[in-house]
């Protein structure tokens, strides 16, 4: 969103239509699943709000400047609503081991440089006011916060890999209550495209992820820069049990349908130019 003055926006049931947003010019937007957008302005003091770009509200949040600097890319996640004094507002920088967050009220960020030895996480999410990560060896984890933050590891996912696959990127979902992990296998000589998706859904009484097929007629959205959040699909006027996603530098949308293993490809904007920017997706704010 760097640097645009307009910003195309593709509703999956109604197409494709242009608006132009004050808020979100010459900042960086880092999606979150509840619908709210962190904005941060990279110069100066870095000044940052959380933003809904439906309702146009906004909640101002302290500086990043002493914190993160410079900002490249967050992984973003709330405890609950920000018209919530107890909400907390966690993000990750995947890259540096860097964690922060802060409550309405706060004067600044807390930072937590976290040590897993050769583990670190590459997901967080947010499931009932709580907050929980992937590690890239496949753990699930929990994420304390304010006043002794600490990253505790549980059990581990057991990945099966595809065969061909060479890489994979890994979200952790929250959808209506429930805890889904998923997995987007990709093959080196498919121009790094994915070939192949994998859900699994968490039974806490077992502490164990088990490969599911179906996610309860509800979408599940997945951003190439490790965003992820769901939906209802009659809500969103689309086929349920689906997982949509954009890849690195496409401007197609791709939908794949877990119950009948194939993927669906869309060209909702097939008049925008390539822009470089990475696509994000925007739900009605919670």
């Amino acid at each position: 969103m760097k640097k645009q003055r307009y910003q195309t926006f593709f509703n999956l049931s109604k197409g494709c239509y242009i608006r132009n947003i004050e808020q979100m010019q010459n900042g960086m937007c880092f999606p979150t699943p509840q619908g709210w957008m962190l904005i941060v302005h990279p110069h100066g003091k870095q000044y940052c709000c959380l933003f809904d770009p439906l309702t146009m509200s906004k909640k101002n949040l302290p500086s990043l400047q002493q914190e993160a600097s410079p900002v490249t890319n967050l992984t973003c996640t709330l405890s609950s609503s920000p018209t919530d004094e107890n909400c907390t507002v966690l993000c990750a920088d995947m890259g540096k081991r860097l964690l922060f967050f802060c409550q309405d009220g706060d004067r600044k960020w807390t930072l937590y440089k976290y040590n897993l030895g050769d583990n670190y996480l590459s997901n967080v999410a947010t499931y009932d006011g709580k907050f929980y990560g992937l590690t890239l060896q496949d753990n699930f984890a929990t994420i304390d916060c304010s006043p002794n933050p600490r990253i505790n590891i549980l059990e581990p996912l057991n990945i099966h890999w595809p065969v061909g696959a060479s890489t994979r990127i890994s979200y952790l979902v929250e959808s209506f209550g429930e805890m889904y992990s998923v997995d987007c296998f990709k093959r080196a000589h498919k121009s790094n495209k994915t070939t192949h998706i994998s859900v699994k859904k968490r039974d806490s009484s077992r502490q164990a992820w088990d490969t599911v097929y179906s996610i309860g007629g509800r979408v599940i959205l997945l951003g190439s820069d490790d965003s992820s959040a769901s939906w209802s699909a009659s809500e969103l006027g689309v086929k349920g049990d689906c997982i949509y996603y954009v890849e690195t530098d496409d401007k197609r949308v791709y939908c794949f349908d877990l119950e009948e293993g194939c993927t669906s490809v869309y060209m909702p904007c097939s008049r925008l130019q390539p822009s470089g920017l990475t696509p994000i997706w925007i739900l009605p704010a919670s």
